[in-house]
C-alpha cells in the first residue's frame, strides 16, 4: 500500500527560475539543510529524465534515485533505486506553479510503502517525513530571503 504525504509552500520567484535554484545540485546543501550531500551516479552529469542520483539524508540515509519525469520548470519526479532498509518503494516529486509574475507554488509530495517492522511506528515516521519536507520548504524560503536583502 502507497502511503502519500505533502508540503506546499509558495515562493515569491519565477517558476523557471525556482526551478533551476532547486536542481541546481552545487547550491542545494546552502539552503537544504535535511540534504547533507547529492551528486550524479552511473556517468550522468546532467539531470534530465533517466538520470540515476544519490542523496544522503542530514540523518545519513543514503537514496539512489532515478529521475522519472524532468519537465523544466513544471516538475521533476524520482523513484528509488537501492533497497532501503526503511521503505518497500519511494517516489517523490516537485510540482512548481506559477501563479502570478515572480510567484510559484512548489509542491513536493512523497509516495512510499513501509517495510516491517517500521510499520508498526507508521504514525511516527509519517510525522517525520511530514516534518522534513516541510523544514526544506522553509529552509528555502530563509535561503531565498536572506538573498533578497
Amino acid at each position: 500500500m502507497k502511503n502519500t504525504i505533502s508540503a506546499e509552500k509558495i515562493i515569491n520567484r519565477k517558476s523557471d527560475w525556482l526551478f533551476a535554484f532547486t536542481q541546481d545540485f552545487a547550491k542545494r546543501t546552502t539552503w537544504d539543510k535535511q540534504t547533507k550531500s547529492i551528486g550524479f551516479l552511473n556517468g550522468f552529469s546532467t539531470l534530465e529524465k533517466g538520470a540515476n542520483v544519490y542523496t544522503e539524508s542530514s540523518e545519513g540515509v543514503r537514496m539512489d534515485t532515478e529521475y522519472i519525469s524532468f519537465d523544466p520548470p513544471n516538475k521533476i519526479s524520482i523513484h528509488m533505486l537501492n533497497r532501503s532498509s526503511l521503505f518497500v518503494s519511494f517516489t517523490g516529486t516537485w510540482d512548481y506553479t506559477e501563479l502570478a509574475e515572480n510567484r510559484t507554488s512548489i509542491k513536493i509530495t512523497y509516495q512510499f510503502s513501509l517495510r516491517f517492522p517500521f510499520i508498526l511506528i507508521k504514525k511516527l515516521i509519517f510525522r517525520r517525513i511530514k516534518a522534513n519536507i516541510t523544514n526544506k520548504l522553509v529552509d528555502l524560503e530563509t535561503h531565498l530571503s536572506k538573498l533578497a536583502t
